[in-house]
């Protein structure tokens, strides 16, 4: 960019000395690398880097190496726009696997109505995250909060009113489980994949423009369940209702999650998964949740600037949630039998100095959805974690 400005700056004073055709030559160069250049300045460029460190009390392993360290994460993202036009995408590299995360093209159809296409976020429960800390919570696990879809999503923003609608032709980029948001999973022993589905969500913000803010929001999202063993379709839908608060430091997020997926599933002794439970995946792992049941979180954090050497802000969070299902429900041995509810808790701290930032985690739970290896024994488990990085 310093380049082109410096010939930018060049041809402007050969230009204005020049009348002849040479000059005329010389000016449309000019015009074009001012173009150039103001595209540049639009466009962001980021990125993070991620290690990260864990003990799980359950592993023997861990207890006798205290531990481990390893490769987290490593994220590329591009985002810009010109005029009306605007686009993101992010795509990230893991251990063994990588994936996009999301990836859409915009348009900003007036200054209250905005078009997203492609690779976008649902619009379900509280955005953008529906939890507070590092971990995440079980609805999100579940797949439900901040998940990324493919399809076509309308913004509408309008005072303290904001609506969003979407039809998303596939759950997925592909039927395997390497991607960020948990969905049913096409190429699993179960077989289903989230088809053609809508999505709406409407929410109403008080105090809008203060320090103290309280937006309550609805949400909506079902479909076509089409499995790909049977060939045949059933449906699933789910519901949310949420509060998202922001007072100040202080942080709050409150939502209560309502679900079925009606699958046609191939025989139960051929999957050798129970029709009470549906096969979801993310992140390269496959993993079960109740075919029907509700989900509830709560979170609260707590931000504060400091003066702890190079630290700047220290933030503090806690992310509670559990799952209540209809039936019959274990997360481990293809769903067949029941287990206490899963209840997973989030306690952790995060520090930052500049483009620094280092996370603190302990993490209980009781039947966590085996997520990563989690214990199905209905007994409470700890894990400690630590992830630290950095941002561009």
């Amino acid at each position: 960019m310093q380049q082109l400005q410096n010939q930018l700056e060049q041809q402007e004073s050969t230009s204005a000395q020049a009348e002849d055709a040479s000059g005329q030559e010389t000016r449309e160069l000019a015009e074009e690398n001012r173009t150039l250049i103001e595209a540049a300045q639009q466009t962001t460029i980021s990125g993070q880097l991620e290690f990260g460190s864990v003990f799980n009390d359950w592993d023997q392993r861990d207890k006798d190496t205290v531990g481990d360290f390893d490769f987290g994460k490593f994220n590329l993202g591009i985002s810009g726009g010109e005029g009306a036009f605007n686009y993101s995408f992010q795509y990230r590299f893991y251990n063994g696997y990588r994936f996009l995360q999301h990836g859409w093209m915009g348009y900003d159809v007036s200054e209250n109505d905005s078009l997203k296409l492609c690779l976008v976020q649902t619009p379900f429960g509280n955005m953008d995250y529906g939890y507070l800390g590092w971990y995440g919570t079980l609805p999100y696990i579940a797949g439900f909060n901040d998940n990324q879809n493919a399809g076509i999503k309308w913004d509408h923003s309008q005072g303290a009113w904001d609506t969003s609608l979407a039809f998303f032709k596939s759950d997925q980029l592909g039927d395997d489980n390497a991607h960020y948001g948990a969905n049913a999973v096409g190429s699993s022993a179960q077989g289903n994949s989230e088809e053609n589905q809508l999505a709406a969500r409407v929410a109403y913000t008080l105090g809008q423009g203060s320090d103290y803010t309280t937006e309550v929001n609805l949400s909506a999202k079902g479909g076509q369940l089409y499995n790909t063993k049977t060939g045949e379709s059933g449906d699933n839908w789910q519901a949310a209702v949420g509060l998202s608060g922001n007072y100040g430091s202080w942080m709050t997020r409150l939502q209560a999650t309502t679900y079925a997926y009606n699958a046609e599933n191939p025989a139960e002794s051929a999957s050798e998964i129970s029709d009470n439970v549906m096969q979801i995946g993310a992140f390269n792992f496959n993993y079960l949740i109740p075919a029907k049941g509700e989900m509830y979180s709560a979170s609260l954090a707590y931000s504060m600037d400091v003066n702890w050497g190079p630290v700047e802000n220290a933030y503090f969070y806690n992310d509670l949630s559990m799952i209540d299902p209809s039936g019959d429900f274990t997360p481990a041995s293809g769903g067949f039998g029941d287990r206490d509810n899963p209840v997973v808790n989030d306690l952790g701290m995060k520090l930052t100095a500049g483009p620094y930032y280092a996370w603190f985690d302990i993490v209980t739970n009781k039947n966590g959805l085996n997520y990563f290896g989690l214990p199905i024994d209905d007994q409470w488990h700890t894990s400690f974690q630590t992830h630290v990085g950095l941002t561009f």
